[in-house]
């Protein structure tokens, strides 16, 4: 939705004139704001990365002991590593065991409420969660109780993660309408934020995210 921001009064207004002072609020003043909610255990980026980490670990983990078969017995390793140990077995079996580990923690995160914002110089994403001692161990972050914050209903939050990136320190960015994100880059080639859209939020956004960042796609 977008909004504009006064500064004075500290509040978001529909128009470009602030309800509480009636100032006039020009372009410096613009945002964009929404939420979103959703269980991390359906966030397709997650578990694209919990494939890569576990790819990357299995590769390392095949690496190591073909070096160490190769200590051991010299270039017969490269002959006979793949079909005289037990380690090919055994590194699907840590694959397996850590994309069902992964998956456990993605599950036991449960759901998460997340705001967005974007304003001239950045954009801002804040993950809030209902709080228990699991959720905060799988997010491996403090069960804070003097950090819960409550809501209008008097249900407690917490933040559990805050980024901020600024518009010229975002090297690219992904469009993906029919799935409703927006993926900004930090480097090139990695993914520093996905912003997860509604569909009627998601058009106004992505005019926002390519009037910021032009020729950057």
């Amino acid at each position: 939705m977008l909004v504009y921001f006064c500064p004075k009064c500290q509040r978001q207004n529909p128009q470009p004139f602030c309800n509480a002072c009636n100032r006039s609020l020009g372009n410096p003043s613009i945002r964009y704001v929404w939420e979103d909610s959703r269980a991390p255990l359906t966030d397709v980026t997650r578990i694209g990365l919990l494939l890569r980490v576990t790819a990357s670990a299995v590769a390392v983990t095949v690496i190591v002991m073909l070096m160490i078969e190769y200590i051991l017995s010299g270039n017969a390793a490269f002959t006979t590593f793949f079909k005289s140990t037990g380690i090919p077995a055994a590194a699907l079996g840590l694959g397996i065991t850590l994309i069902g580990l992964g998956l456990l923690v993605l599950l036991f995160q449960g759901r998460e409420s997340v705001q967005y914002m974007l304003d001239p110089k950045g954009v801002l994403k804040r993950t809030w969660i209902e709080p228990t001692r699991l959720k905060c161990w799988t997010r491996m972050i403090r069960y804070d109780k003097a950090a819960f914050q409550k809501n209008s209903e008097g249900r407690p939050f917490l933040l559990a993660h805050e980024q901020y990136l600024v518009w010229q320190d975002t090297a690219r960015y992904k469009l993906a309408p029919r799935a409703g994100r927006i993926t900004l880059y930090r480097p090139y080639a990695f993914v520093f934020m996905v912003l997860h859209l509604p569909r009627h939020e998601y058009d106004g956004a992505a005019e926002m995210v390519a009037a910021k960042l032009k020729n950057k796609r």
